[in-house]
């Protein structure tokens, strides 16, 4: 297993699994102090895990009109995208097709 933290955000790598755990309280203050929120919307005393799981239900059912993807489809496309750019750190787990030789 390995084990990624940042910003109260943390990736865990298991045999089959990729889990992205976020804390419930760390949700709720990304929210509160984020910088789109120009109105100062804040969650509701009490209703902490009710907006939990109406985030997680939002990251997968959610799709972009435009795109037809999902929150977290766009967030792993983003990634696959730097991939596809050259941006990564570790370009020995990539398989490249091989260049084409003239003869």
């Amino acid at each position: 297993m390995h084990k990624f933290s940042d910003l109260g955000i943390t990736t865990i790598v298991t045999n089959d699994k990729i889990k992205i755990e976020l804390s419930i309280s760390g949700l709720v203050s990304g929210f509160n102090e984020s910088p789109n929120n120009a109105e100062e919307i804040k969650v509701k005393r009490g209703k902490r895990k009710e907006f939990a799981k109406y985030i997680a239900r939002r990251l997968i059912e959610k799709e972009n009109q435009d795109t037809g993807e999902t929150p977290v489809m766009e967030m792993l496309e983003k990634v696959f995208e730097d991939i596809f750019e050259g941006y990564e750190d570790e370009p020995d787990i990539l398989q490249y097709p091989e260049e084409c030789k003239d003869d």
